[in-house]
C-alpha cells in the first residue's frame, strides 16, 4: 500500500486486515454484505478501482452513510485518488474522533499529498491514542529522517522498537534510517533482525546485502545477495547479485590503495630501516593473499564460478591485476629512498588511482537503475 515509509520502497504489509477489522468493529453487518462484500472480493484482488466503483454504487444507491468512510478512503487512496480519500478520510474521523487506525489512514493520505507537516500531525494525534503503536512512531521518525535533527529522529526510531520489536517491518525502517545517518554497525543489526523476522522480506535482504558490502564484508554481501536471488528470483535481486560480484574484486583494488596511502605517508614521515621495510611487505602480502584467498574460500561454489563467469572475467581480472600493481608499487616505495618530491608524485598517482575506483565503483553501482519494488 502506499504509506508514509514509501519513499523507501520498505512499505509495511498489506493493511487490508487492520483496516477491514476496524470496519467490521464499527458497521452492522447486514450492511457489510450487502455494499462490501463485492467489494473486499476485488480488494483482495488488488483491483482497487473496480473496489471504490463497488462502493460508489452503494452511494449512490443507499446514500453516504451506507459506506463505511474509512474503508472507502482507503480505496481510492489505494486507487491513486487522494484528494477525494482525504475528504473521506476526515469523514471518517469525524465519525469516530478516537479511530486511530482513521488519524494514520489521514496521514498516509497527507504524505501522499507533499503534506508533510499535517501527515505529522495526524500521526502525532493517532499516538495519543495509541501511545504503544510501535509503527505511529516509526512513520514519524521516516517523515523526519532526512531533515530533522538526528537525536530527535533516532529518539523516535527507539520508541518505535521500543513498542514494536518484533515488527520486521519497524526493524527495517530502524535500519534504513540508521544507514542514511552512515551508522552502519546498528543499520545492519536492524536488517539482521527484519530479515530474521520475515525471511521473505526480500527489500531488507537486498538491504543487508548492501550494508555488508560497505563495511567491508564482502563476501558475506555477495552470499546474502546470491541466497536473495536465488530465493525470489525477481530482477532487482538478480540485479544486485550481478553488482556485489563486481564489486567483490575492485573492493580489494581499493584496500590496496589505502595500504598504500598509509605505507607511502608513513615511510615518507618516518624513515625505517631495510629490515623494518621488509617486515612491513611481508605482513601486508600475508595480510592480502590470506585475506582475500579466504574471502574466496567462503563464498558459495556457485558465487566462486559467478565471478569469472562470461561478462564479468575481464573485469575481475582487470581489478586483481591493479590490485597486484599497486601492491608492488608498495614495494619499490618501501625498498627505494624516495624523496619528498616523489613521495609527493607516489599520493598524486594514488590519487588518480582512487578516482578510476570511484568512476568504476559508480559505474557498477548504475547497473541496480532503480530502487527495490514494492511488495
Amino acid at each position: 500500500m502506499r504509506d508514509v515509509a514509501d519513499p523507501t520502497g520498505a512499505v509495511p504489509p498489506r493493511a487490508e486486515g487492520r483496516v477491514l477489522k476496524a470496519v467490521a468493529e464499527t458497521w452492522p453487518w447486514f450492511l457489510t454484505g450487502a455494499v462490501e462484500g463485492p467489494a473486499f472480493e476485488l480488494i483482495e484482488q488488488e483491483r482497487y478501482e473496480d473496489a471504490v466503483a463497488v462502493l460508489e454504487r452503494g452511494v449512490e444507491r443507499f446514500g453516504a452513510r451506507s459506506v463505511p468512510a474509512m474503508l472507502y478512503s482507503w480505496c481510492l487512496h489505494m486507487a491513486g485518488r487522494n484528494t477525494e480519500a482525504a475528504e473521506w478520510a476526515e469523514r471518517a474521523i469525524e465519525a469516530d474522533p478516537q479511530s486511530a487506525d482513521a488519524l494514520w489512514l489521514r496521514a498516509n493520505i497527507l504524505f501522499e499529498l507533499e503534506r508533510p507537516d499535517e501527515a505529522a500531525a495526524a500521526l502525532w494525534a493517532a499516538v495519543e491514542l495509541d501511545p504503544d503503536n510501535g509503527r505511529f512512531y516509526m512513520q514519524l521518525a521516516w517523515i523526519q529522517y532526512e531533515d530533522g535533527e538526528f537525536a530527535s529522529t533516532r529518539s523516535l526510531v527507539e520508541q518505535a522498537l521500543e513498542r514494536a520489536p518484533d515488527d520486521a517491518w519497524v526493524q527495517h525502517l530502524a535500519g534504513r534510517i540508521y544507514d542514511h545517518h552512515l551508522r552502519h554497525r546498528r543499520a545492519q543489526r536492524h536488517y539482521e533482525r527484519a530479515v530474521e523476522l520475515d525471511p521473505a522480506n526480500v527489500l531488507a535482504r537486498l538491504d543487508l546485502a548492501e550494508i555488508l558490502q560497505t563495511r567491508g564484508r564482502f563476501s558475506a554481501g555477495v552470499r546474502v545477495a546470491w541466497e536473495t536471488a536465488g530465493r525470489d528470483g525477481d530482477a532487482d535481486a538478480r540485479s544486485l547479485y550481478d553488482i556485489v560480484l563486481r564489486r567483490w574484486p575492485w573492493r580489494w583494488y581499493e584496500w590496496a590503495l589505502r595500504t598504500a596511502v598509509v605505507l607511502n605517508v608513513l615511510d615518507w614521515i618516518l624513515p625505517t630501516s631495510r629490515a623494518v621495510d621488509l617486515v612491513l611487505l611481508g605482513a601486508m602480502a600475508v595480510c592480502f593473499a590470506g585475506g582475500w584467498t579466504r574471502s574466496l574460500l567462503v563464498l558459495p561454489g556457485a558465487c566462486r564460478r559467478d565471478l569469472v563467469a562470461k561478462g564479468r572475467r575481464g573485469p575481475f581480472t582487470g581489478a586483481v591485476a591493479r590490485t597486484l600493481i599497486v601492491l608492488g608499487g608498495i614495494a619499490l616505495v618501501l625498498l627505494g629512498e624516495l624523496n619528498a618530491v616523489q613521495h609527493l608524485g607516489v599520493l598524486a598517482l594514488l590519487a588518480l588511482g582512487y578516482a578510476e575506483w570511484v568512476r568504476r565503483a559508480y559505474r557498477i553501482s548504475q547497473g541496480r537503475a532503480t530502487e527495490p519494488a514494492r511488495h
